[in-house]
């Protein structure tokens, strides 16, 4: 995964890819937790799109979360 982002996003490494991804979450930590989670969210469906959102998975983990 990390080759392909590296690619697609055009890092000239994947250590450039690794470091770019260390300040980014820094600079989330920043964040009050709802923005935080939103922009995690957005990068999420950005990277990895799949069929449920990202806000359906986390309603999904809440719920297991609770089971236990």
């Amino acid at each position: 995964m990390l080759e392909r982002l590296t690619r697609e996003y055009g890092f000239i490494s994947k250590s450039e890819a690794i470091r770019s991804a260390v300040r980014l979450y820094l600079n989330l930590l920043e964040l009050g937790p709802k923005d935080r989670l939103r922009m995690l969210q957005l990068i999420n469906e950005m990277i990895a799109p799949s069929a449920k959102q990202s806000s359906a998975l986390i309603e999904e983990t809440h719920r297991e979360d609770d089971e236990l």
